[in-house]
């Protein structure tokens, strides 16, 4: 994405193309084993039903992930992130390739791919589609090619009655995460005036836990899982306008913006590692312990 001055001295927007390079590097399991297109080993699908995070890549295909069918019908289901760890821990579930894409441009960081087709993607559709919000529709369509009556069952959110159905509802909250949300701390200063000493300085520490999507209905649903108890939090969600003008002359698509207070960013972490598989965002947790235990050690030293 660029902007140029056209004949005018108008400020118009261009594709500015920039190299790539994409390599395998891990190799299809299946492929290197001898085995022929789309046979598996006995009871390998079935093993999968028993260790797949559903929620999770639920809601990890709903942020980074994609649904494509080619001309000739093949299904494909595509994620692709800059953090290794959720590409690896799905291609050794399913025995898939990862490739790895880098960019001349600096401003670009590389990332993991991993693809499964036919037997493989529609497995994984239909273990993943009842706990989809974004893809959803699109999912059942495709699963609908190869099943007409197929129709993916409601979940239920009512924790009270049955326990069970929380933990891939925290899964679907850990995909998201590591797909959409965004988890930092930084120093920062304020200046302030005193009639005693002149100009002082204030530091601090800015912590920040945070989903962004463009669309609103995953959003809607962590809201209302965060809120729904024993979890009990109380994010706050709001919208932002687009000010960039994209290739096609459309002002760009309202960004929304799901908060965790501060408050609560620490419990958050906490309570959500054991399903966050970003390690530099599951780190997270120890940082903002630290911090607390520092705000407790200087107000102790008051």
């Amino acid at each position: 994405m660029a902007w140029k001055k056209n004949a005018d001295g108008i400020l118009e927007y261009y594709h500015k193309k920039t190299k790539e390079k994409q390599r395998i590097i891990q190799k299809d399991w299946f492929k290197e084993n001898g085995y022929k297109r789309d046979t598996f080993p006995p009871q390998f699908f079935e093993i999968i039903e028993k260790t797949l995070k559903r929620g999770y890549w639920a809601y990890a295909i709903d942020g980074d992930g994609w649904i494509y069918i080619h001309k000739k019908g093949k299904v494909e289901v595509g994620i692709k992130l800059k953090d290794r760890e959720p590409i690896q821990e799905l291609a050794d579930i399913y025995g898939a390739s990862i490739s790895y894409k880098s960019f001349e441009n600096k401003d670009w960081k590389p990332c993991y791919i991993i693809k499964l087709y036919s037997k493989r993607a529609l497995h994984f559709l239909r273990l993943i589609c009842p706990y989809m919000t974004e893809k959803r529709k699109k999912a059942t369509q495709v699963i609908n090619l190869i099943d007409p009556n197929y129709h993916p069952p409601k979940i239920s959110m009512d924790f009270r009655k049955n326990s069970d159905l929380l933990k891939p509802q925290m899964e679907s909250v850990g995909g998201f995460f590591d797909t959409e949300g965004s988890v930092g701390m930084k120093v920062g200063a304020q200046k302030y005036k005193t009639k005693k000493f002149g100009d002082r300085v204030n530091h601090f520490i800015r912590t920040w836990v945070h989903f962004t999507n463009t669309d609103l209905r995953p959003l809607r649903k962590i809201k209302k899982i965060l809120e729904t108890w024993p979890l009990n939090f109380h994010p706050r969600l709001y919208g932002q306008k687009g000010k960039n003008i994209g290739k096609d002359g459309k002002r760009a698509k309202t960004s929304y913006k799901l908060q965790i207070p501060a408050g609560e960013q620490l419990l958050f972490m906490k309570m959500f590692s054991p399903w966050i598989l970003i390690t530099r965002k599951r780190e997270y947790a120890n940082k903002f312990e630290r911090q607390k235990q520092i705000y407790k050690y200087c107000d102790d030293r008051k």
